[in-house]
């Protein structure tokens, strides 16, 4: 009897026994073959398998077999779109299989990689869905890190009632951004007009 409940598990279980073996792999030979058999489930599963087995991927050591397959693995993530933040977020905050492995620092690379607007609405997405707080606080710093670009979502956010709350305090959190940009800019320019002064009155 099968210790998985459906395919979408067997493929992330077969992902992390994939991992597994290039990490164990005790020669080039072995490395190859492993290679080779992570490429086998790239090629017959890329369109299908769910994105947390691909995230499991993520975890392959980085030698000569196996770059390229990184790369790959993190162009078929950024094709598939909005769809794949949320899992790469939890990624991010180091809900994978191998907490001491490279998955949460590749996870970050792969949503840089993301067009803006669909990492946008990814992470809007998180905010409306079921996940837990940690991971909707994520979300929304993200979409503030993002800066006047994600303010537009977040307003649209706010007539969501799972994600209004997270919406309101992300729109707080750039409003309170720009005034401290403001303040800054503001200090900086009267340094400098001090400094012009300062400078005149020396000269004479």
């Amino acid at each position: 009897m099968s210790k998985y409940r459906n395919e979408e598990e067997a493929l992330v279980g077969l992902a992390r026994q994939l991992a597994d073996a290039c990490r164990e792999a005790g020669s080039d030979v072995d490395m190859e073959y492993a290679a080779d058999a992570v490429d086998d489930f790239l090629h017959d599963n890329d369109t299908h398998a769910p994105a947390a087995a691909l995230i499991a991927l993520l975890d392959l050591p980085m030698n000569k077999f196996t770059w390229p397959l990184v790369d790959s693995l993190e162009e078929t993530l950024i094709a598939r779109g909005w769809e794949v933040v949320e899992p790469l977020l939890a990624a991010t905050l180091g809900r994978v299989y191998d907490l001491a492995g490279p998955v949460a620092k590749r996870a970050r690379e792969t949503l840089d990689g993301l067009p803006v607007a669909r990492y946008i609405f990814g992470l809007v997405d998180v905010l409306r869905g079921k996940g837990d707080d940690d991971l909707k606080a994520a979300a929304a710093k993200a979409l503030v890190a993002l800066g006047d670009t994600a303010e537009a979502a977040l307003f649209e956010a706010l007539d969501h009632p799972v994600a209004r709350r997270w919406a309101q305090d992300a729109l707080g959190d750039l409003r309170a951004s720009r005034e401290e940009a403001r303040l800054r800019d503001d200090l900086e320019r009267a340094a400098l007009g001090d400094d012009r002064v300062g400078g005149r009155a020396g000269d004479d």
